[in-house]
């Protein structure tokens, strides 16, 4: 009788991580306002760190194993490593030319090897030794304490944005929307603009002196769209939500 019901607690929890693997990939990142998930499966999305060992399927994605550099070629050996060209990836060491966890964008990658760089499209990094050691697949992740664990993004207070650039929907200028590579981390800012107004005392054809001067000036309401709204970050309409990510 035991034995029968071990078993159908066995398949049941194989059905389980059938299910939440088919919905939810490992990495995977979902809301969970009432904290209902199983967090022997999902982790909170605050950059806590988790065990290698224990959730060893998570980091096999999340990290792979430099086995070396060639100078000569400024290539860096990871086998089978499945990088696309434009990816984010960091080091956990420093030396012959890498800084341990700057993001560096992956280059002419081939199927063991591949080039980085600090930008998407810039020189190629002169690599002077050979080094060895992890790097970090998904820069949203982190090494943990370098040993025995690593740190799950952190979500809290940020917007996500689709990866890669649009393929129709253009930006007033520049091209189009871009949200850049998974991981890339981008900053709250507006759109460029420029003030076009009359110096005081002077007119459409005749200078003036200089306006503002040792004055703010400050946003006020057009008369027909409402007073603006004022603060230290640039945001549209928002609901805040608890993010985490599947970890097993």
């Amino acid at each position: 009788m035991k034995s029968g019901v071990d078993s159908n607690s066995t398949n049941i929890t194989n059905l389980s991580n059938l299910i939440n693997s088919l919905l939810i990939p490992l990495g995977g990142v979902v809301e969970d306002n009432f904290d209902q998930l199983a967090s022997s499966n999902f982790k909170e999305a605050n950059a806590q760190s988790i065990s290698r060992a224990t959730f060893s399927a998570l980091w096999n994605l999340v990290h792979k194993t430099v086995t070396g550099i060639v100078p000569a070629t400024d290539r860096i050996s990871v086998i089978t490593h499945g990088f696309l060209e434009g990816q984010i990836v960091k080091f956990a060491f420093t030396g012959g030319g890498i800084t341990a966890l700057t993001n560096y964008y992956v280059r002419n990658p081939t199927t063991n090897d591949f080039q980085i760089s600090t930008t998407p499209t810039g020189t190629i990094i002169d690599l002077t030794s050979s080094q060895t050691g992890d790097l970090i697949t998904n820069v949203e992740y982190g090494f943990g304490d370098s040993s025995t664990t690593f740190n799950v993004p952190d979500r809290r207070g940020i917007f996500a944005r689709g990866a890669g650039v649009h393929g129709s929907r253009a930006k007033a200028a520049g091209g189009n929307y871009d949200g850049g590579a998974v991981g890339y981390a981008g900053q709250d800012q507006f759109q460029g603009f420029a003030i076009n107004a009359v110096q005081n005392g002077g007119s459409a054809i005749l200078p003036g002196s200089a306006i503002g001067t040792g004055n703010m000036l400050y946003p006020i309401s057009d008369g027909s769209n409402g007073t603006p709204r004022k603060g230290n970050e640039t945001t549209p309409a928002f609901i805040a939500v608890r993010y985490k990510v599947r970890v097993a």
